[in-house]
């Protein structure tokens, strides 16, 4: 399965969908569900952590801690190849980073969970193997 910033993070922020998250991390951790995710999730991941922190969302402690555990979680880090993604940003109007992720799950054929709702209402009915991540089965 490959997982996006948003669907990672929520694992972290009790006001998002933190026990779905949480139970695809587990399902991970235990070896049932194999993450996998673009490099780029390191810098999605460590951008977002810190624009919570400085927003005042989360103290710097907290902001380390969920780095930490992020990059200890083992999800496996694909690199892309240059442009891979870019006909399917054209074809849905996503960005690029957007895109990498749907690059992914496409040349894997596994799932892309998200917790985007804007990226997610975008391809619904129009990209099969998109999940929101509310409607991802706890295990």
């Amino acid at each position: 399965m490959i997982i996006d910033a948003s669907a990672l993070l929520a694992a972290f922020f009790p006001d998002e969908a933190q026990p779905q998250a949480q139970a695809i991390l587990r399902e991970h951790a235990a070896g049932r569900q194999r993450l996998k995710a673009p490099s780029l999730l390191v810098y999605e991941v460590t951008n977002a952590v810190w624009q919570a922190e400085r927003r005042g969302r989360i103290p710097p402690a907290q902001a380390d801690d969920i780095l930490r555990a992020a990059s200890g979680l083992g999800i496996e880090l694909v690199e892309l190849d240059w442009g891979e993604g870019l006909s399917l940003a054209r074809r849905f109007g996503r960005s690029a980073y957007d895109a990498a992720y749907l690059a992914l799950a496409d040349r894997t054929g596994e799932p892309l969970v998200t917790g985007d709702e804007r990226l997610y209402n975008a391809l619904k009915g129009r990209l099969d193997g998109v999940l929101w991540i509310g409607e991802v089965p706890m295990g």
